[in-house]
């Protein structure tokens, strides 16, 4: 993530590449000094911001809090399309001011796909450091890439998949010595991403079952996984495993017609 103050304009800072949980606390000295700076109204360019998660997103509403308690704003100025989708998903848009509008949602694919009733499957694997998040998203999302899902379906995947990482690394690798192990099997039209940690477990109903729009502490990574994902399940043998579920679109054989 890159913070970069827009030349000739005071108290507006543009933003660009990954917002999570790696770079949020950076994210969030920097708008706190920014609103100190400003008297509270600050405007942030986001139309290159690449992801962004739950841990960002709340650094955000943070920030927002903040500006109000001082009777200023925090202006979003052309949000990306994955954040676009983050704040409708979450219900949070109307807690921002809005310059220039959001992205539309990402088309839907159009071309024909030949039918595969075979399994195919890929495994990645990392130690559990905040540095090595990103690339497991976006390693989840390339073996993605050859399956019938719309780039926003795309960018849901990767996510969801952020915030189990993000959630195995928090609570499944107290040291950053611990693996965190990635599995991507489709099998027909049922595409699946498991994310093991060797941590304890917990129970997901002990959770805070949080809603749209609701200013909560916590429960949001998985609010964002139930919200995007077939299926969230969650197992307990050998350490912690969830495991995020899409059904696939009936493929189309090439060639076919009336």
């Amino acid at each position: 993530m890159k913070i970069a103050p827009v030349a000739g304009r005071p108290g507006e800072l543009e933003i660009s590449g990954d917002i999570d949980y790696h770079s949020s606390e950076h994210l969030r000295r920097k708008l706190a000094a920014a609103l100190e700076e400003h008297g509270g109204s600050i405007t942030l360019h986001l139309e290159r911001v690449e992801f962004i998660d739950s841990s960002g997103l709340s650094v955000l509403l943070d920030a927002v809090k903040t500006a109000r308690a001082r009777g200023g704003r925090i202006t979003l100025v052309r949000p990306s399309r994955q954040l676009t989708r983050v704040l409708g998903v979450s219900g949070f848009a109307p807690f921002f001011e809005m310059r220039d509008g959001g992205h539309e949602a990402a088309p839907a694919a159009g071309q024909k796909r030949a039918a595969d009733d075979g399994i195919r499957t890929a495994t990645f694997e990392a130690e559990g450091r905040p540095e090595n998040i990103s690339a497991l998203r976006k390693s989840v999302v390339k073996f993605a890439e050859g399956l019938p899902l719309t780039q926003q379906e795309l960018d849901d995947l990767k996510l969801a998949v952020g915030e189990a990482t993000c959630n195995a690394l928090r609570y499944g690798c107290p040291t950053g010595n611990e693996t965190i192990h990635v599995t991507c099997t489709r099998e027909g039209n049922r595409f699946s991403v498991r994310v093991t940690d060797p941590g304890p477990g917990f129970d997901p109903e002990s959770i805070p079952q949080v809603s749209q729009g609701e200013l909560a502490e916590g429960g949001r990574g998985i609010f964002f996984m139930r919200c995007l994902m077939d299926e969230v399940n969650f197992h307990f043998s050998g350490g912690t495993t969830v495991e995020l579920v899409k059904y696939l679109p009936e493929p189309v054989e090439e060639g076919g017609g009336i």
